[in-house]
């Protein structure tokens, strides 16, 4: 059996809450890391679902990345008055649906990027084959899955 010094006694005392206060403190730390936890978890599962259900109901087709261009999407002001510019991301996709060969812009869906990034997107995707995907109803409306 082990016995404690009386260092090790205070040492052990001063690392629990001492008061009514300092449990407080713990309460509402771990209530905000739980809301932080829960918010991360929920944002994830929403975009597994959207995901899993982008890839069971819509129509895809294999497409070759023609050419790739970047579009200005926002301007963003930090507190010093510098201001970033975003983009997105199309392609020109060839791709065939139904015996059809179609060739149209498409927007990659992505976060925005800076143009350096999308300048890199531009040197890598040109000539890669990549996945397109569109609602049934709505074939006009095309998404772009590019690795």
């Amino acid at each position: 059996m082990r016995t404690y010094s009386k260092s090790d006694r205070r040492a052990w005392s001063r690392l629990r809450p001492a008061g009514r206060s300092d449990w407080h403190q713990i309460r509402v730390v771990s209530g905000y890391v739980a809301v932080i936890a829960v918010v991360v978890a929920v944002v994830f599962f929403i975009k597994h679902r959207r995901h899993q259900e982008i890839q069971q109901h819509w129509k895809c087709a294999t497409a070759i990345v023609e050419e790739v261009r970047p579009e200005v999407i926002q301007t963003v002001s930090n507190a010093k008055g510098d201001r970033t510019v975003l983009y997105g991301v199309s392609i020109l996709a060839k791709y065939v649906s139904d015996g059809v060969e179609h060739e149209q812009w498409v927007t990659v869906e992505q976060p925005p990027v800076s143009l350096a990034e999308a300048e890199l997107q531009t040197f890598r995707w040109k000539g890669q084959r990549c996945v397109v995907r569109w609602k049934a109803a709505k074939p006009q409306e095309l998404i772009a899955e590019v690795d």
